[in-house]
Parts: C-alpha cells; structure tokens; sequence
C-alpha cells in the first residue's frame, strides 16, 4: 500500500535538495580554488606565467619554504599579497631586514582594504593604506563596482611610449612616502605602481593582479615585469611560505585534503539519496486496522467453533476426564464414561460433559432430553 508525502514534508525535502546541492558546489569549488599571487598556480589569479616567464630569461628562481626570518639570501624578494598562512607581528620588520641588507623587495598589494596581513605588513614598512575607491551603498551599481578593471597609464616623467597595465580596479593602496616615483597611475591620477628607497634597498608597490596569469597576455603588463627584471637584476625568491608552500609536508597535506573532501563529498551524496527517499511519494495516507478486543466468553466460544471445525472432540472428552481426576483425587467417576469418551462425537461430547457436572454438582443421572451442541 502507498503512503502519501504531506506537501509541508515536500517542500522540507526540496529545501534539503538544494542545501545538498549548495555544499557539492562549495566543495567542488574549493577544490578548484587557488593561491593568488603564488607563483605554484596555475589559476587566472596565480603567478605561474610570471615565473615561466623569468626562467626563459635566464632568471635565477628560488621558492621560499620557510619562515622570512630564515631568508639570508641577497637579491630580490617578491611577496604577494593576500597571505594564506604565517601571519606574524614581525613581518614587516622581517621584510625590512631584507632592504637592510641591499636587497630589493617588491611588494605585490591586493587592493584590500580590510586585510589584516597586509595592515600588518605596511605598518612594518612604515606605510600607509589609502582608500583609492568607496563601495557604493546602492546595490544596483555593486554590481559594476566589483567589475571594474583599469588601463594605468605611465605616469609623468615616465619615458613615454609604455604600454598601460591591466588590473582590476583596487580600493586601496599603498600610500607612496617621500621621495618616491610613481610608474604607473590610475584614472585619478593614484599612483599606484611605485618605487622608493628605504634603507639600502629598494621597494616597488606593485598590484597583485598585474602578474597574474590571466593578465600577462596583455602586452603593458608584460613590458611591467621585463622593466623589473632589468632593472632589479637576475636572482629572484618568491615567497610561498605565506601561500601554503612548506615542502614535503605540503604534499602529505593535500593528499589529506583531498582525502577529507572525497569523504565530505560520500556523506553529501549518502544525505542526497536519503532526502530523496523521503521526498518520493507513496501513496494515499491509512491507518492501520483497529484491534477488536472482545470478551472472555467470546473468546472461548471462537476456540471452541475451532475444535469442532477440526474434529477434536474425542481428545477433547477424554482430556476432560483426565483434568477432573488431576483437580479432585477424592471425586469418583463411573468407568463407563472413559468408554464413552473414545467414541464421543459432538453430541456424545456434549453429553459427557454435562454428566461430569452434575456429578460434581451432587445431581442425579439427567433424565431430560439432551440438546444439540
């Protein structure tokens, strides 16, 4: 028999459905998500052209796996913001330690306004962050807000004929100290990739999303890191120790993530069936029978009908004879009755038995006509 869904369990089971389907997308996504500005990814916002591309000029390429007090190397020293992990209140300070030795250092900005990381690390630099756009409260225009990318175009004093750089639009930026040279401004005139000096070294501001994969096919943005090669020398270290890359252990971790989200991903897929279990209908809505419950009268009359369908009434009359002698030893019964009841049928049952209880009731033999059963 079907059973039937009530429409409030209906909309429940689709509500689940989707929630289901909302988490295998989460979790195909982070799967496919990426370091930006790690010049390991292969995503559109990571730096894995930018690193191809300073190995085939000849480039001396290291990958940093440890900690930025541990850096001792000369050079240049390229971090790329936003960190993924190693925050530390030093790291500004560490960094600075690098120019203090004559290295140079550029310093690629995400455009964040609100991220901790790169607070930190300015502030160790003695920086500023800069508001260089305002989000719209009118939600009509976020849309274009987010979207919005720029041409940088040289900035004044720059030797003209550069390509403009291609770049979403940041909401903030470093703000340049004094002295410092702006290369590349925005449409307001922001500068917004920069070089000064500090130290012994050299800074260049540079925004994250210039050397990004999807946007080194852009020629401006191209002739921006052969400009800095030429200028900064051939021995770079990328610092991927704050996007993830620590070594050997890196890889054990993501065989264990990938091992978790494969386990996620069975739960997701056992929880998806179950809910459509449930959604799928089953019929129209019963209840089962109701239990008849009678007396002990009715009872017996219905196991007695039973017996006599089946013939029992020769086992029945001597089972009789037996039960009276077990509950009274001192009651007498004539012989002959043992007779009748081998050959009692359903009246000679019928018989029997009531002359076992007026025997037991003191009576005489029944002189009366006997009825049928």
């Amino acid at each position: 028999m079907r059973l039937s869904v009530p429409p409030g369990r209906r909309w429940l089971a689709a509500a689940g459905t989707a929630l289901v389907l909302a988490v295998v997308v989460a979790l195909v996504a982070s799967g496919r998500s990426e370091a930006r500005g790690s010049v390991l990814s292969r995503g559109p916002g990571g730096w894995l052209a930018a690193r191809r591309y300073l190995e085939a000029r000849g480039v001396r390429v290291r990958l940093l796996d440890q900690p930025l007090e541990q850096f001792q190397n000369g050079g240049v020293l390229v971090t790329a913001l936003p960190w993924q992990q190693g925050l530390a209140e030093d790291a500004g300070e560490q960094l600075a330690r690098h120019l203090r030795r004559g290295g140079s250092l550029v310093l690629a900005y995400s455009g964040d306004a609100e991220n901790p990381a790169e607070l930190l690390v300015l502030k160790g630099l003695g920086l500023e962050l800069g508001t260089v756009r305002k989000a719209p409260l009118n939600p009509l225009r976020w849309r274009r807000f987010n979207r919005e990318e720029w041409w940088l175009r040289p900035a004044p004093g720059v030797e003209g004929g550069a390509e403009p750089v291609r770049v979403w639009a940041p909401r903030a930026a470093p703000v340049l100290p004094k002295p410092g040279q702006g290369v590349f401004q925005g449409p307001g005139g922001e500068p917004l990739v920069a070089s000064y000096a500090r130290h012994r070294g050299t800074v260049w501001l540079v925004p994250a999303d210039a050397f990004a994969n999807a946007r080194l096919g852009n020629r401006g943005n191209g002739d921006l890191l052969e400009t800095l090669r030429r200028r900064l020398g051939d021995d770079w270290t990328f610092d991927e120790y704050h996007h993830g890359f620590t070594g050997r252990p890196l890889l054990e971790t993501v065989a264990l993530g990938r091992t978790l989200d494969l386990i996620l991903l069975h739960l997701t897929a056992l929880y998806l069936a179950a809910v459509l279990m449930l959604a799928r209908p089953f019929g129209p809505a019963w209840s089962p029978p109701r239990v008849v419950a009678g007396s002990a009268g009715a009872f017996l009359l219905g196991l007695g009908a039973i017996h006599h369908r089946l013939g029992h009434h020769r086992e029945a009359a001597k089972l009789l004879l037996a039960r009276v002698r077990e509950l009274d030893r001192d009651f007498l019964l004539p012989a002959g009755l043992d007779g009748e009841a081998e050959n009692a049928g359903a009246r000679g049952f019928v018989a029997l038995a009531r002359k076992v209880a007026r025997r037991r009731k003191g009576l005489g033999p029944e002189n009366e006509r006997e009825t049928d059963a």
